[in-house]
């Protein structure tokens, strides 16, 4: 319960983190690019070393890895894209609804106990969401175009797949401490490599520039970024809960958490419908927990 505690305090902080990028212009793709460096800089310092070499392509997980990493720069950058192109509400929203495909997969792939209660709780959660995530105004006075719908489906269903993904892998191949940071380490680097290419052509045809700020703004994204996603590994490896109770309760969590800091930093106003949302987050967390442990 401490691992997926901590995992949802710093996913958390990122998602605080891009609002403080956007009030400082921060260019967001640079900054990933950059995070995902320090996420393997991060990652060999934790293991005590580099951990790729020519033998490491006949481990089982390395395809798994690969495939990860190109997952995590993409919905990394396709949540910007969305947020621009139909709005950060829908796109939260269906970031954060995704958390439905690994409960599923969960209970077919690993005949996982899914109760009464644990099923209510999820639907909770699905509510709360929406609720929380209603205050789109903005959304609404923007014209989007047939094929920007897409872009949300798209991002709920690669979302799902990342978390489906994590813990398949966690289940199959991650029995070490040490092979779980070299997947991750893995991982990281694809995503490093595939953004660092782009960004280079982006250099050399005039269209970005490098500047310190978006370095250092990589630096402050990539060592919590790594965390906590070693930390969500962490919690399923304990097997203090399933996989269909961790899921969830991180990505409601870390909206709850995400949503209270809105109220007491940047003092937004929530209507009913939010404040109801929130209340909903705490039931549905209880509902999940307690129904898995039935």
């Amino acid at each position: 319960m401490v691992y997926l505690f901590i995992s949802i305090l710093l996913n958390a902080y990122l998602g605080i983190l891009f609002a403080y990028f956007k009030e400082y212009k921060i260019d967001i793709f640079q900054a990933i690019v950059f995070n995902y460096g320090i996420c393997v800089l991060t990652g060999s310092i934790v293991l005590g070393h580099f951990p790729i070499h020519a033998q490491i392509v006949q481990e089982p997980y390395v395809m798994w890895a690969i495939i990860m990493g190109g997952l995590f720069i993409s919905v990394f950058n396709l949540i910007g894209i969305s947020s621009v192109k139909v709005g950060i509400t829908i796109t939260q929203t269906s970031n954060k609804l995704s958390l439905v495909i690994p409960v599923v997969f969960s209970y077919f792939l690993y005949q996982e106990n899914i109760t009464a209660i644990k099923i209510a709780g999820i639907v909770a959660a699905l509510f709360a969401v929406i609720l929380v995530s209603s205050r789109a105004k903005e959304d609404n006075e923007k014209r989007i175009n047939r094929w920007e719908y897409a872009l949300p489906l798209v991002l709920f269903v690669s979302s799902g797949i990342i978390d489906t993904l994590t813990k398949y892998v966690q289940n199959s191949f991650l029995k070490t401490e040490s092979t779980s940071n070299t997947y991750l380490i893995i991982g990281f680097l694809t995503a490093f490599l595939i953004g660092i290419s782009v960004l280079c052509f982006f250099y050399l045809s005039g269209k970005r520039t490098f500047n310190y700020r978006y370095l250092i703004a990589g630096i402050l994204l990539g060592v919590p970024n790594y965390f906590s996603i070693y930390y969500l590994v962490k919690a399923l490896q304990s097997n203090s809960m399933s996989s269909s109770a961790i899921i969830p309760i991180n990505n409601i969590g870390v909206l709850f958490v995400v949503s209270l800091f809105g109220i007491f930093v940047f003092r937004e106003k929530l209507s009913k419908l939010n404040y109801l949302g929130l209340v909903l987050t705490i039931v549905a967390i209880l509902l999940i927990f307690f129904g898995d442990k039935i």
